[in-house]
């Protein structure tokens, strides 16, 4: 499974000195936002990494049941398990929906 530190050719939950030296030795700016964005923001840094051991179990588990084959597969283990585009606090709830009127007050209003 590729994770952002083995595309940078780290072994997971590497330090911060190994990411950044990584990061300027690779070519790739979309990797470098990505890990910049993700892996050094403690915050992000660790829900990348909790993401990555349930899909790595998840991996395992099918790997075991001989369910380890088809395009599924093969996208879930090239995908980075990431998506550094989402914003860092959630969107402000919508304002609430108005209530329609019972049929029967539409009815009357109507008059």
């Amino acid at each position: 499974m590729r994770d952002l530190y083995s595309r940078l050719g780290l072994g997971f939950g590497a330090d911060d000195q190994a990411l950044k030296t990584a990061m300027a030795r690779c070519t790739d700016r979309e990797l470098k936002r990505r890990t910049a964005e993700v892996l050094l923001k403690p915050e992000r840094r660790a829900g990348h990494d909790a993401v990555y051991r349930v899909a790595r179990q998840l991996r395992d588990w099918r790997v075991e049941l001989h369910l380890e084959d088809g395009a599924w597969a093969q996208a879930l283990a090239e995908s980075d398990l990431v998506r550094p585009d989402l914003p860092e606090t959630p969107l402000a709830p919508s304002a609430p929906k108005r209530r329609a009127l019972p049929w029967w007050r539409r009815l009357l209003r109507k008059r």
